[in-house]
């Protein structure tokens, strides 16, 4: 047995060994969910929980008072490896997207390389990083330079499958409103109904998506449409998010969208402004250098699980600021099955799954996966050193020369 395949038995065992504590921070997150950017108690309790194990901890990183940098050298000089931990919640259902586990393995996995022998050399981060499901708080720690040098980049998923890679779509967010003329509904010539020009432009959306690749989708809200029936709404807005699997095609839906809001606008005698909410969240870049070593290590534990092209192909539309991450670092992002493929993200069913006895399997054995895949990088500079190649191929040709198996 190599060398590294004992340190990854004795990972295993640290995790093992580790496994009461990991499912009680899990659950800690779980229980006291928190929406993006007031991650307070999640934050401060997974940061303190690194500090405990000698990472030396940054908060409030990136302008962000919720995201945290905790650190840690090992052995004598190496790549850097970096682990994201998530821990913002959804509105009313909490922890229906699982990101307890994404930050509890995170986290673990880092400390658990941590108390290896030195065979191992580098450096050992774990970034916290707030507001997945909102803003996007990689984006801003991309911008601020927090992974200017890093090598390679870790996380997880739970999910409704298990696979070495979990692939990402690009996802734009949108506010459009319109400004009319407030009327008696007696007499609406009167007036220019707001939500007219909304509702017109929603329909018309519904048109134009035949026109459209089938890999878009979109949903919308309707958050102001007026106060009461008797008077012509003078404002009415909608919330509009719309997926593409790459930029390209994103970007020119968009402006469809927009020319078709601007047109119902002038033709009813109104106004209309549409503005971006939150930066672009782009489609993932697959690394295979790391997706192999992620394989490896499923197999290691006899964990069954779609392979990279399967899940490629079967067209979830997830969405993450981790795709943003995966343009600038070479990264890989696994998912792991809480439940069965019937399960949905999003929803109070996911939330429980994220706590139940499966999830506490799921959370124990993709930390153990993630650790072993930390020991292939940090114990053999030959991988991240292929990882980066790779990563830089790709870059040098603008994403355009990704492997056919991987995309959409």
């Amino acid at each position: 047995m190599s060398d590294l395949e004992s340190l990854k038995d004795l990972v295993i065992n640290q995790i093992d060994s580790l496994r009461t504590r990991i499912i009680e921070v899990s659950e800690t997150v779980h229980e006291n969910p928190e929406l993006g950017l007031k991650e307070y108690k999640a934050s401060e309790f997974l940061s303190s929980e690194l500090e405990k194990h000698g990472f030396a901890v940054e908060r409030g990183i990136a302008g962000m008072a919720t995201a945290f940098r905790a650190s840690l050298t090992i052995g004598h000089g190496g790549p850097q490896l970096a682990y994201l931990a998530e821990y913002d919640a959804l509105p009313q259902i909490g922890h229906g997207c699982g990101h307890n586990i994404v930050g509890a393995s995170a986290i673990f996995s880092a400390i658990a390389l941590s108390k290896l022998p030195s065979e191992l050399g580098g450096k050992i981060t774990v970034l916290g990083t707030p507001d997945e499901e909102g803003s996007g708080g990689k984006i801003p720690m991309i911008k601020a330079g927090v992974f200017r040098d890093i090598d390679a980049v870790i996380m997880s998923h739970p999910w409704n499958y298990s696979s070495p890679w979990m692939p990402s779509v690009a996802v734009d967010s949108l506010t459009v409103e319109f400004t009319g003329k407030a009327a008696h509904y007696s007499t609406p010539h009167k007036g220019v109904n707001a939500l007219d020009g909304l509702v017109l432009t929603l329909a018309a959306l519904n048109g134009l998506r035949h026109g459209f690749r089938n890999d878009v989708i979109y949903g919308y809200t309707i958050d102001q449409g007026g106060v009461i029936p008797s008077m012509i709404p003078e404002k009415a807005s909608a919330r509009l998010w719309i997926k593409s699997t790459d930029l390209r095609n994103l970007s020119e839906v968009v402006d469809r969208v927009k020319t078709c809001a601007e047109g119902i606008a002038k033709s009813i005698g109104a106004q209309v402004r549409i503005q971006h909410d939150f930066p672009l969240f782009e489609e993932s870049v697959p690394n295979l250098s790391l997706i192999l070593k992620v394989s490896g290590n499923f197999d290691r534990l006899g964990i069954p699980y779609k392979p990279a092209e399967e899940t490629a192909r079967s067209l979830v539309y997830v969405s993450s600021d981790y795709g943003n991450v995966s343009r600038v670092v070479p990264s890989v992002c696994p998912a792991i099955a809480i439940g069965p493929e019937t399960l949905s993200a999003h929803t109070s069913e996911f939330a429980e799954a994220a706590t139940s006895k499966t999830g506490h399997e799921a959370l124990v054995k993709i930390t153990k996966i993630m650790a072993m895949t930390g020991i292939d990088l940090l114990g053999n500079t030959d991988v991240p050193k292929a990882a980066k190649m790779e990563f830089s191929r790709y870059s040098a040709s603008g994403f355009a020369s990704l492997p056919l198996a991987l995309m959409y």
